[in-house]
């Protein structure tokens, strides 16, 4: 039997729908209060708000397609997809930022001199010991407050305002960070939207150069600027959980900590970012927006890499190119040793800097 409903319930039903299909569109109408702020205090704001506490929910996106190989973890999809993040922040040596999906999620908890990370579907749990100073990316490195007070703290950048926007339901001051040297990187200008007075970016658009789009944005959806309890920055691995200790965790971690060679302080002409008598085995190279990290990799390693990036080709040359329209790399075998060079900077840069390496081979570094 048919039921009848009311015509009046009908038409409540249809002025909900109406409202909440018109409901970003009025959210993005909200008249917005341009803040009255230069760009030079937004921007020593944005440098020190990892100082600030706060929690909410965001989105990083990234279009950086890099091959799916094996030795770059979660790297590719990381930058090449949609990340949805949720993190509570008490400061710097002191956050949880979650990745969600819908079947799981993957946590970095720091608490002091702790950092775990959990994954809820293979239900492990990895406590790393000591921190690490060289890594790869990961889902926490990619949300907006943390993301844009990073790459804010650059050198040699030139700043002018931009309008405002109307983000996470606050004011957000606009702001425009250009290369000083544009000729040396890949990075053409990066745009964030800052909370003005605690200098929290609430958007970042990272955009390469001759890209239509950002290469990469993040974006903060909620925020409530209350300091989160302390009791949601620490960790206990749950009860079922298989738990591990590591020292490395990736690639870049293990060549940082266990390569037996002695980087050169100056590469291609551009500077190493950390001393000269540094005794690292990953270096980074170049000043604010130019970045070229170098991280000598086994042999082994490398060929994973070589076969992933371009298969039996690039095991027989030796060589294989990485290129999206912000990162440009290169993986790069040469008798027993073997590199990856990474970063923003083109391609030219990349091969004077391996030519380098090959004419003048590091020298072992101390024990």
């Amino acid at each position: 039997m048919a039921v009848r409903i009311p015509g009046w319930r009908w038409c409540l039903a249809l002025t909900l729908v109406g409202v909440l299909v018109a409901l970003p569109a009025a959210v993005g109408a909200w008249p917005v209060q341009e803040p009255s702020v230069s760009a030079a205090t937004l921007l020593a704001r944005v440098r020190v708000s990892d100082r600030v506490a706060w929690s909410g929910y965001g989105e990083a996106r990234g279009d950086l397609v890099l091959p799916d190989v094996a030795a770059l973890e979660d790297l590719p999809e990381l930058i090449s997809g949609s990340t949805r993040l949720r993190a509570w922040w008490r400061g710097p040596a002191q956050f949880r930022v979650d990745a969600l999906s819908l079947a799981d999620e993957s946590d970095v908890v720091v608490d002091g001199g702790d950092t775990w990370t959990w994954e809820s579907g293979d239900r492990v749990a990895t406590l790393l010991l000591g921190g690490a100073d060289v890594r790869l990316p990961r889902a926490a490195d990619l949300v907006a407050p943390a993301l844009g007070a990073r790459l804010a703290r650059s050198a040699a950048l030139r700043v002018e305002r931009r309008p405002a926007r109307r983000l996470a339901g606050r004011d957000a001051a606009g702001l425009r960070l250009r290369p000083a040297d544009p000729s040396r990187t890949t990075v053409d200008h990066i745009d964030l939207w800052v909370e003005p007075l605690t200098g929290l970016a609430l958007r970042v658009e990272v955009h390469g150069r001759g890209g239509a789009g950002a290469a990469l944005t993040s974006v903060l959806l909620d925020l409530d600027l209350s300091a989160p309890p302390a009791s949601r920055t620490r960790f206990t691995p749950p009860t079922d959980a298989r738990v591990e200790v590591v020292d490395a965790p990736d690639i870049a971690a293990a060549a940082d900590r266990f390569s037996p060679y002695l980087l050169p302080a100056t590469l291609a002409g551009l500077p190493r970012r950390s001393d000269a008598g540094d005794q690292r085995g990953v270096a980074t190279y170049g000043r604010g927006l130019t970045a070229l990290s170098v991280v000598p990799l086994r042999r082994r390693t490398a060929g994973r890499l070589l076969r992933g990036l371009e298969g039996d080709t690039a095991l027989l040359s030796g060589e294989a190119e990485i290129s999206t329209a912000l990162v440009q790399g290169r993986v790069a075998r040469n008798g027993r040793r073997a590199y990856l060079l990474a970063g923003t900077v083109p391609q030219e840069v990349i091969s004077t800097a391996l030519a380098e390496l090959r004419r003048q081979p590091p020298p072992r570094r101390s024990a």
